[in-house]
């Protein structure tokens, strides 16, 4: 089983890329955030089904989740226990399988220039370690998007991860390591790549920064302990250089 994750910036922008990857890639599951899309409009992908954040306004973009038709496991979206304000974001998207839940979702950015959105990061921080937490006493999760954290100094370009700025602040580090703690969650890139230094996020999109991989990991992919052993590759797609941020794969083999 494939899963692609995609901070888009924009999916109708991105379709035709989009296009692309589902030939070459061909996954069972795709989870995108930023799509941008506000209301009940989700963007049609062919031989998918799809899944749109519901959002008051387009603040953070949305993000939505597609599953390949004739996806062998039985699944359904998952609302009605999901936390109203989280929901609300619309960066939240819950499918729950037989064997796993997958989470879609977009961290807000804690944009140190308006108090309001670290106020906002800072609750949800909050409210979705809880809600995690009651998901992973369910059934093992996958967490899979746009985390807006730069986890460790390997992580960063110049070795830096903590400084005075959203993604690398002190307290962003400390909710983000309860939450792998409390949850019991794995980065699977980091867990198949103890030394890597490939980057999902490059400033501005410049091609000089790609050339010199000088950029950020802040995309994702976490996910139960207890699927580790089926874990078969974590990847960060580095040539797909249409916007800002680069798509993750995952590969797991399930019994």
């Amino acid at each position: 089983m494939k899963i692609l994750s995609w901070n888009v910036n924009g999916i109708q922008a991105r379709l035709e890329v989009v296009n692309r990857l589902v030939a070459e890639l061909q996954p069972e599951l795709m989870c995108f955030q930023k799509v941008r899309k506000k209301g009940a409009f989700l963007t049609s992908i062919e031989g998918y089904f799809g899944w749109l954040g519901i959002m008051d306004d387009a603040l953070f973009g949305g993000v939505s989740t597609y599953i390949r038709r004739g996806f062998p496991f039985e699944f359904e979206a998952q609302r009605n226990d999901m936390p109203k304000w989280l929901m609300e974001t619309g960066c939240l998207n819950v499918i729950r399988f037989d064997e796993f839940i997958l989470v879609n979702a977009y961290f807000p950015y804690a944009n140190k220039s308006n108090e309001e959105f670290v106020k906002i990061r800072q609750r949800w921080d909050y409210e979705l370690h809880d809600y995690l937490e009651k998901l992973a006493n369910q059934k093992p999760i996958i967490l899979c998007g746009d985390l807006n954290i730069v986890a460790q100094d390997i992580d960063a370009w110049e070795g830096v991860s903590v400084k005075n700025e959203g993604c690398f602040t002190e307290w962003e580090h400390r909710n983000f390591n309860s939450l792998i703690s409390q949850v019991g969650l794995v980065d699977t890139y980091r867990h198949l790549h103890p030394e890597g230094r490939d980057y999902s996020y490059f400033f501005q999109n410049k091609s000089e920064y790609r050339l010199a991989n000088q950029g950020f990991r802040i995309d994702y992919c976490l996910m139960s302990k207890s699927l580790l052993p089926y874990l078969t590759k974590s990847e960060i797609l580095t040539d797909v250089v249409d916007t800002t941020n680069s798509p993750l794969l995952i590969e797991i083999d399930l019994p």
